[in-house]
C-alpha cells in the first residue's frame, strides 16, 4: 500500500498544469504551440487574389476531383505536387484560373479540417483541466487519509489505487496530445507546399 502511494504521488508530481505559452489567453488551449484560431491565405500565398469564401471550385469536376486527391495528408506531398504539375500541363490557356480554383478548394477543405482539429483540441484541453482538478482533489483526500490515525487501511488502499489510475490516465492523454498538437501545423505545411507548387506552375 505504501509503495502504491509513492507511485501515485510521483505521478501527480509529473502532471503540471496545462502548458501554456507566455501571454496565452485561452485557458483551455492544451498545446505548447501558440494558438492561431484561423487559417490565413496570406500566410501561404502571395500570388493573384483568391476567392477563399466561394464555392466555385466545386463547379469544376476536374478541379474538385484534384482537390479531393491533394487534401488528404496520407497522400505523399511529392506525389501531390506531381498531380498539380500534370493538371497545369493539361489546363491550356485556362491554367491560371483553374489553378487558382484548386488553391481555393484546398484552402476550403484543409481549413475546415484544421477548424475541426482545433475544436477537438479545445475540448480536449477543457477535459484535461477537469481531470487535473479531480486528480489533485483525490490526492488531497489520499494525504488526509494517510495522516489520520483513525483511517481504515482498506480505504487508504482504495484511494491510492484511484489516484494512481487517474494519474496514469492523465499521462496517457498527455502523450496522445503531443501528436494531436502537431496536426494543425502539418495541415498548414501541406497547404503551403501545395500553394508553392501552384505558384511555380503559374510562373
Amino acid at each position: 500500500m505504501i509503495r502504491q502511494a509513492i507511485v501515485a504521488v510521483g505521478l501527480l508530481a509529473s502532471v503540471p498544469c496545462l502548458a501554456q505559452p507566455p501571454g496565452a489567453r485561452d485557458p483551455d488551449w492544451p498545446c505548447q504551440q501558440i494558438k492561431v484560431p484561423e487559417l490565413s491565405i496570406a500566410a501561404v500565398w502571395s500570388g493573384p487574389a483568391i476567392d477563399t469564401g466561394g464555392t466555385a471550385w466545386k463547379d469544376d469536376p476536374a478541379v474538385a476531383d484534384l482537390v479531393e486527391k491533394l487534401a488528404p495528408r496520407r497522400e505523399p506531398i511529392e506525389h501531390a505536387q506531381g498531380l498539380v504539375h500534370d493538371f497545369a500541363q493539361h489546363a491550356g490557356d485556362q491554367k491560371q484560373p483553374r489553378l487558382l480554383l484548386v488553391l481555393a478548394g484546398l484552402f476550403d477543405v484543409l481549413g475546415q479540417e484544421r477548424d475541426s482539429v482545433m475544436a477537438g483540441l479545445d475540448r480536449f484541453g477543457g477535459r484535461q483541466k477537469e481531470l487535473a482538478a479531480e486528480l489533485r482533489a483525490d490526492n488531497e483526500k489520499l494525504r488526509a487519509l494517510q495522516t489520520a490515525s483513525t483511517s481504515d487501511p482498506n480505504a487508504v488502499q482504495q484511494m491510492t489505487q484511484k489516484v494512481t489510475w487517474e494519474a496514469e490516465v492523465f499521462q496517457d492523454r498527455r502523450q496522445a496530445l503531443s501528436y494531436a498538437c502537431d496536426v494543425p501545423g502539418k495541415i498548414e505545411q501541406r497547404l503551403f507546399s501545395l500553394a508553392r507548387q501552384i505558384q511555380q506552375e503559374l510562373g
